[in-house]
C-alpha cells in the first residue's frame, strides 16, 4: 500500500513538470549564388541549396544544404539586414555588442554578433549541411530577435569566430569576405500567400 501511494505521488508530480509543446512557426530560404556588381548591389545566378528554420518555445534551429559548391572548402555563412540584391549590416550588429561571451542554450556563442551562424563545410562532392539551434533568434515574434526577413549569406572563405572573441586579437584590420551565395529567410505564412 505504502508504495502504491509513493508510486502515485511520483506520477502526478511527474505529469505537473510534463509540458506541452508551444506552437511552431517555420520559415525557410532559397539560396542562390550571387555575383557582385559594380554599383555594389548583386544579382541572383543558380539556385544551389536551401535554408529551414523552426521556432518553438523559445528555440529557433537551422538547416543549410548546399550543392554544386567548390569540393573541399568551408564558407562563413552571416544573417544579414537588407536585401539579397542590395545587403545591409550584420543583423543585430547594431544592436548587440560583444556577443562573444552571451550564451546561447547553455553554452558560451564565441561569435562577435547574434547573426554569425557559422561555417559550412563542403565535401568533396561540392556537398555541404550545417545544422544550429539557438535562443538567440526567433521568427515571427516581431521583437529585437526575429531574423524574419533577414537574408542569410554565405561568403567566400570560412573565419575564425572564435579568434575575433579573444581580447587580445588586434581589430585593425579588414573583414572583406565575399558574399558568394544568399537567401532572404521568408516565414512559411508568407511562403503560401
Amino acid at each position: 500500500m505504502r508504495v502504491s501511494i509513493l508510486l502515485l505521488l511520483a506520477l502526478i508530480i511527474g505529469c505537473e513538470d510534463t509540458k506541452e509543446p508551444g506552437p511552431k512557426t517555420f520559415a525557410a530560404a532559397d539560396i542562390y549564388l550571387v555575383n557582385q556588381l559594380p554599383d555594389e548591389t548583386y544579382e541572383q545566378g543558380a539556385l544551389i541549396g536551401n535554408a529551414e528554420f523552426v521556432y518553438q518555445d523559445g528555440v529557433t534551429s537551422i538547416k543549410v544544404n548546399l550543392s554544386g559548391m567548390e569540393p573541399n572548402t568551408a564558407h562563413a555563412m552571416h544573417l544579414h539586414q537588407g536585401t539579397l540584391a542590395k545587403p545591409g549590416r550584420h543583423w543585430n550588429q547594431g544592436l548587440f555588442t560583444a556577443f562573444c561571451s552571451e550564451f546561447s542554450l547553455g553554452e558560451v556563442w564565441a561569435k562577435p554578433f547574434a547573426g554569425d551562424v557559422g561555417n559550412i563545410e563542403i565535401d568533396a562532392e561540392g556537398n555541404g549541411t550545417f545544422f544550429l539551434k539557438t535562443d538567440l533568434w526567433s521568427l515571427g515574434t516581431e521583437d529585437e530577435l526575429d531574423i524574419s526577413g533577414t537574408v542569410l549569406f554565405v561568403h567566400e572563405n570560412s573565419e575564425d569566430f572564435a579568434n575575433e572573441c579573444d581580447p587580445n586579437h588586434g581589430h585593425d584590420h579588414g573583414h572583406h569576405n565575399a558574399k558568394i551565395a544568399g537567401g532572404t529567410v521568408v516565414l512559411d505564412a508568407q511562403l503560401l500567400q
